[in-house]
């Protein structure tokens, strides 16, 4: 059924060059899915006066890029499968470049909506490809540490948008956001440019029976593996790639239901709240400076979350970090709703903190980890997909019910929402989680 030495070949390959520019070029579209789903955040301070925006208006300008990531995601994720991951993963990234020009050059509110929403398309796509890419080259030991890298560079991206704001604030005024927009360009032509020279994914070669070219592909990978294909063959013609083939068998039920269940609850959770970190601060009537200022901090607590996740996620596994993140978000998220009512900024500040760090440690970075491994090749990019798709429409509920929540029972009803949220999380993880550390793709 398939080529054994060529996906022992993969398996056991030693960490080489090749893995290090693949991960670095599909975690640098992570990065730039971290900065543009940050800085809105920050932009939000200056737009709402720019263009002098009313509550519905500042609604669908938060959710406008992830309405866009649910699109892409889930239709680039099922062509990718259908006709490979190299053509799609180069158009991402020039759309995204286009319209992250767009956005900054913006004239009206109507212009940056739909600038926003072609941005989330081409991130939405992107978030298909470049964790499956990564779990499709990545030797099976280190597959989640590769993955798991990516977090930090969204992490990393999330806290620059701060500090750019931060800083940007007292020289520009209200033009920061079109910087805070438009620099994301310059990431964005020199990782087209790196991946121009990656090839197509070997194991959806090998299923599409295009074996000579998974060879080649291969000696990319691998060189001098003089791995052979003998006995590969391509998958069955008429197989089932849509949402029917995420369930059919119990075992892959309970795999779908897994990804799905924690990429919903960990965006509403993490968006809901990280999001509107500077908002909370302001609306509590912190200065702007001193609300930038907490997101900075927060956005920090998050990279070393990032970071404790990348060393742990082999070790430990990927469901006991799920799962007791879960808990222990929904524990903070408890003691926010007690602590709503201080308005002391220290304990506000170290609460926030701690919630990045247990999110980004847990469930909030191992989504992209999961994902790709929990879906066979056929299926991979557009389950991952669709997981992606999922989660970003957890970030609009989140993003939606809390300012209302705040609206109508202050913030502490809005954690106590997150903290039921968190709960119901831990107890899906239990049921339908599996430990996927170390399995074999194929």
């Amino acid at each position: 059924m398939k080529s054994t030495s060529l996906f022992e070949a993969f398996n056991n390959a030693p960490l080489n060059a090749f893995h290090k520019k693949v991960t670095f070029l599909s975690g640098m579209g992570v990065f730039l899915e971290g900065y543009d789903f940050t800085n809105i955040a920050s932009a939000l301070i200056f737009l709402i006066p720019y263009f002098h925006l009313k509550p519905a208006q500042i609604a669908l300008l938060a959710t406008s890029t992830y309405v866009g990531t649910i699109a892409g995601a889930i239709s680039i994720g099922y062509l990718a499968d259908r006709f490979g991951r190299k053509f799609m993963y180069m158009a991402d990234i020039t759309l995204y470049a286009l319209f992250a020009l767009l956005s900054a050059c913006s004239t009206s509110y109507e212009i940056l909506v739909i600038a926003r929403i072609g941005l989330g398309f081409a991130i939405g796509a992107d978030q298909a490809l470049s964790f499956t890419i990564i779990a499709e080259f990545a030797p099976r030991k280190l597959r989640g540490k590769l993955n798991a890298s990516t977090w930090i560079m969204w992490t990393v991206a999330s806290a620059a948008t701060y500090l750019l704001s931060f800083g940007l604030n007292p020289l520009l005024g209200g033009e920061t956001w079109r910087v805070l927009f438009g620099i994301a360009v310059i990431p964005s032509i020199i990782v087209f440019i790196g991946r121009r020279d990656i090839p197509e994914s070997p194991m959806w070669l090998v299923r599409q029976g295009r074996l000579e070219e998974a060879r080649e592909a291969m000696d990319t990978v691998v060189p001098g593996s003089g791995a052979s294909l003998s006995g590969a063959i391509d998958t069955p013609k008429g197989a089932a790639r849509g949402i029917g083939s995420l369930f059919r068998t119990k075992a892959q039920t309970f795999n779908t239901l897994y990804i799905f269940f924690m990429w919903f609850c960990i965006t509403f959770n993490t968006y809901g709240v990280g999001y509107f970190t500077p908002y909370i601060l302001r609306t509590l009537g912190f200065t702007d400076t001193l609300s930038l200022l907490g997101g900075v901090v927060v956005s920090l607590f998050a990279v070393i979350g990032s970071i404790i996740m990348f060393l742990s996620v082999e070790r430990v596994g990927r469901k006991p970090l799920a799962t007791a993140g879960f808990i222990l978000l929904a524990i903070i998220d408890l003691g926010l709703a007690l602590a709503s009512d201080s308005h002391v900024f220290a304990l506000l500040l170290v609460l926030f903190s701690v919630f990045q760090l247990v999110a980004w440690i847990g469930p909030a970075g191992l989504v992209g980890v999961v994902a790709p491994e929990v879906f066979p090749t056929d299926i991979r990019s557009f389950g991952t997909g669709l997981a992606a798709g999922i989660g970003r429409a957890g970030a609009i509920v989140g993003i939606v019910m809390f300012p209302i929540m705040m609206r109508a029972g202050g913030l502490k009803w809005a954690m106590l929402m997150f903290c039921a949220d968190a709960a119901i999380a831990a107890i899906a993880m239990i049921v339908f989680g599996r430990e996927t550390k170390g399995i074999v793709l194929e």
